[in-house]
């Protein structure tokens, strides 16, 4: 049984790391200047995080994105996108795990994630430009995590849904 439920982890994993690195690539709105984009990979970070659990999450966003990162010539951000990606996915968890059967507070665990991943790119944005770079970069991702956590509310809440109905219909079936 253990062996089933690691393949189902590993397929998990690669979809979601496709899907994040595909989200991430291919729909990215690059900032001003060329050094750095938006991208709605928060999203499916944190959705597959509370949703498949913290090894799918986790791998999936840091492979994903450090991939998107690799590919999109902005090499110099890997570092602080595994570590922002990787802080955002584990913060997810965290926090629903602890307030999964709380009525609303559970939906803290979509936005909160989102402090560590601007942070982090705050610190490599002043490490490689300047303060007023960072701050203005900065709100730029604190938006792009916004919108990241609101995507990510509406897939969990779809995919409970259908999970609930499709209990509920082979209950009845049986």
């Amino acid at each position: 049984m253990k062996i089933k439920k690691l393949i189902k982890n590993i397929c998990l994993t690669a979809l979601m790391s496709s899907l994040i690195f595909i989200i991430t690539f291919f729909l990215q709105i690059p900032y001003f200047g060329g050094v750095g984009y938006f991208n709605l990979s928060d999203g499916l970070i944190i959705f597959s995080t509370i949703y498949f659990g913290p090894f799918v999450g986790i791998i999936s966003a840091i492979i994903g994105t450090a991939f998107a990162d690799f590919v999109s010539g902005f090499l110099i951000y890997i570092p602080f996108t595994i570590i922002a990606k990787g802080l955002e996915a584990i913060l997810a968890f965290i926090i629903f795990y602890y307030l999964k059967n709380r009525k609303f507070l559970k939906y803290l665990s979509f936005i909160l994630p989102i402090i560590p991943m601007v942070l982090t790119y705050f610190v490599g944005y002043v490490i490689y430009y300047d303060l007023n770079y960072a701050l203005l970069s900065s709100s730029f991702d604190l938006i792009q995590g916004l919108v990241g956590s609101l995507i990510s509310v509406v897939l969990f809440n779809l995919f409970k849904l259908n999970y609930h109905l499709n209990y509920t219909k082979n209950i009845k079936n049986n």
